[in-house]
């Protein structure tokens, strides 16, 4: 075991889950995405979804969406602006859950995220949800990693399927 992974615990992708870099199995696990993953966005693989840089951010063949503790958007890229249709400088500020997708605010999408809140520990869950927007339903792949040191979350969304109507 290097120095490197000494200091750290291991990095798994949040999508595939494939580890990305040993680490000390004490420490917690840090959740990154993998070059597979990624597509060609960019050539090395990001150890931490909570600091993709803005520019990589927009970049992404998926949807992420970070969330303070309370619900509050912090960041929202232009992939999942092109499945929801909405501005990311309009919501950036506002409750993801009153607000914005009140159709995620029940057990199924955020009684996972207070799932993950009320462990205290860093974690993922992942699940199929359906999106309901004005032009129609879209079947969604989503990923929750949520960091307990900052109460934050990323949530990140690959399209499965979309439908015609809303339902």
């Amino acid at each position: 075991m290097t120095a490197l992974s000494e200091a750290f615990g291991p990095v798994i992708c949040a999508w595939c889950q494939k580890q990305l870099r040993v680490g000390d199995p004490i420490k917690p696990v840090s959740h990154g995405i993998c070059l597979v993953c990624l597509g060609s966005v960019i050539d090395i693989p990001v150890e931490d979804v909570r600091h993709i840089p803005t520019e990589v951010l927009d970049a992404l063949p998926f949807g992420v969406i970070r969330l303070s503790g309370e619900g509050t958007i912090t960041g929202y890229n232009k992939m999942e602006s092109s499945f929801s249709g909405l501005d990311p400088i309009r919501i950036i500020g506002k409750n993801f859950f009153r607000e914005i997708a009140p159709c995620a605010s029940g057990k199924e999408f955020a009684g996972k995220l207070e799932k993950l809140q009320s462990s205290r520990s860093d974690g993922r869950t992942e699940f199929k949800f359906v999106f309901k927007f004005p032009r129609g339903a879209m079947l969604v792949s989503i990923v929750i990693v949520y960091d307990s040191a900052s109460d934050t979350a990323v949530i990140l969304v690959k399209p499965k399927a979309e439908e015609s109507n809303p339902c």
